[in-house]
This record gives structure tokens, sequence and C-alpha cells, in this order.
């Protein structure tokens, strides 16, 4: 039996209603999701738990759990990787690295040169290379992140050099550790990023340690013994399977996701509110 037109067109428009009163009941915007990624949405968010750790769904956890609003995190997640127009495995995979049973890390940093308050509630690690331009672009991120969560968050510094890549890359990190005994640390850190860091032999070095005031002398001297922190460094790194720089950890868990200041600041916000 045929459907009168009417009839289809009145069913079509109930639809389009619950769907938006669906829509509207999620503290999720999904106006840029296509209809075929809003269903995948909607499927994700009744296999996944909720992301507080108890036994209902994310779906359930967003509808009658105000007080968790780590599945607000979570759910808005896995719409802005829709919104990507990734395959729904592709979601699913990032979205178990940053949500999944993923155990937290403990980092060494007792010896790592840390910038923010050292009170603060959330540590960023991040495990860099002095050469590497990506990890020159992550810095004016980083500042900004500890400007705006000023008294909130704090940074340690580890080095992990890719030596195969950038040769250069453990005398510079030698040479920054070595300026932090003569308390210019992140100043000797400033100036590598801030110029053409990706050339920095010791004639260049030389030249930011003179920039600075330090006394040379001391300062080769503590650049030689800084070699061993170096090594220490990269070999927390080994242990932690960290294949490139920069790297992350955001109170113990590995960042992923692009190195975004947005990015960062959800995965900041989402501590913040656990």
């Amino acid at each position: 039996m045929r459907i009168p037109v009417l009839v289809t067109l009145v069913l079509f428009t109930l639809g389009a209603r619950s769907a938006a009163r669906a829509d509207a009941s999620l503290p999720v915007d999904l106006s840029v999701l296509r209809d075929d990624e809003k269903a995948s949405f909607y499927k994700l968010l009744l296999k996944y738990p909720s992301a507080c750790g108890k036994a209902h769904s994310l779906d359930v956890s967003l509808r009658s759990d105000p007080k968790c609003k780590r599945s607000v995190f979570a759910a808005r997640y896995l719409a802005r990787l829709l919104s990507l127009h990734l395959l729904q495995s592709e979601v699913e995979e990032h979205y178990d690295e940053r949500f999944g049973p993923v155990p937290r890390v403990k980092v060494d940093v007792a010896k790592a040169p840390v910038r923010g308050d050292t009170n603060s509630p959330i540590a960023l690690v991040e495990f860099s290379d002095f050469q590497c331009p990506h990890c020159k672009r992550l810095q004016p991120i980083l500042e900004k992140v500890l400007d705006e969560y000023r008294g909130q968050v704090k940074l340690y510094f580890k080095n992990y050099p890719i030596t195969r890549m950038h040769p250069d890359a453990a005398t510079a990190a030698a040479g920054a550790l070595a300026a932090g005994k003569q308390g210019k640390f992140w100043e000797f850190h400033d100036k590598l990023f801030g110029g053409d860091q990706e050339h920095a032999d010791m004639t260049v070095l030389e030249k930011h340690a003179k920039a600075l005031k330090l006394d040379l002398k001391k300062w080769h001297v503590d650049v030689d013994a800084a070699r061993e922190q170096v090594d220490r460094d990269h070999a927390d790194g080994e242990k932690l399977n960290i294949s490139s720089t920069p790297t992350l950890y955001i109170n113990g868990r590995q960042f992923h996701g692009p190195h975004t200041f947005e990015e960062v600041k959800d995965w900041i916000d989402e501590e913040l509110n656990r």
C-alpha cells in the first residue's frame, strides 16, 4: 500500500522535530554534523560507558548525571571527531586514546625545570628537542596556556633530543641546563626557540650565554656535567615509548591531538572539572 504524500510529510516533520529535541536535550552542539554522523554519535553514546566510571552509558550520564562533567567533555570530543568526517573506527580509536582505560604515568620531574606556580593542580610535562621545528611552534601555545591558567597550570621541561635528525640537539639541551645552574634556564630556552634553533651549534650557544651575561667558564664546565641529565631525560622518554617531539603529558595522561591552544585547553578544562 502506498503511503499518501501528506502522511509522509507529517512523519518526516515529526521525525525531524524528534531529532531536534534529542539534540537540544544534550549539552553538545551537533549542528555541523550530517545526519549519518549524528546517527553514529547517538550510537556511540550508547556504546561507551560514563566517562566518570559509572555503570551506566555515556548517554545516560549526559541526561541524568549533571555532576559528571567529564562525560560532557567526552561527548563533545566525539562530536568534534565526527565533524572531521572520520570513519567510525577512526573516531573510536581517537576516543579510546583519550577516554579509554589508559593508566596515568608517573614522570620523574625532580630535576626538571618548571614554569608556573609549583602548587598548581595541573602539571604539564613536555618532552622536547631544541632543534625540532614542531617544538618551536608549540612554545607560544604553552606560553598562552601558562598565562591564561596562571596559578592552575605548571610546565615541566624534559629533554628528548633526537640526535639522528638533530645532531646538535643534545648539546643545546646541555647548554640550557647549564644556564639553569645560574638561574637562567628559561631565558636560554627562549633564546634557543626564538632564533634559528635548527642550527644551534656551540658557537650559537656561546653567543646566547654571553647575551645572558653568564659566567662563561662555569657555564662550559656545567655543559659537560649536564650531558648526564640530558641522557637521563632521554632514557625516561624511552621508557614511555616516546617516538617523536613534542610529546606532552597532562597530569600523567599522554596528550593526543593537534597541538593547538584550543585542544590543549580542552584537556586542561577536563582535568579541572574532574
